[in-house]
């Protein structure tokens, strides 16, 4: 469940890269700017998509399965708190939820 947050997340936020690609480009921003932005914007999709993906093989691992969703569980609460401090609720708690996915599947996995 947490890994489908995380992936839904992650192509929702990509989904806007043309539109921040586009408003860059016509702004008067430097042009340096004009080259990083769009792929600043990107690395989170990228980030959350590859959180996503430890989630799904943590599924396949038996005896190190508590150890992975439990560290997904700490960089997902570090992703939240920086959405929080960024101002955005929504994405915020949306990562919380996940986050609170990862902890109750590395409590109720098997040791």
């Amino acid at each position: 469940m947490g890994s489908a947050f995380l992936l839904i997340m992650g192509a929702f936020h990509g989904s806007g890269i043309y539109f921040v690609s586009e408003a860059i480009d016509q702004s008067n921003a430097e042009e340096f700017l004009k080259d990083i932005v769009p792929v600043l914007f990107a690395h989170p999709s990228i980030h959350l998509i590859g959180l996503a993906a430890l989630g799904v093989l943590a599924l396949f691992l038996k005896h190190e399965m508590r150890k992975l969703t439990w560290a997904l569980a700490a960089l997902v609460i570090l992703d939240a708190l920086l959405g929080f401090y960024l101002g955005g609720a929504i994405p915020g708690i949306l990562l919380s939820v996940a986050a609170l996915c990862y902890v109750v599947s590395g409590y109720k996995s098997v040791s």
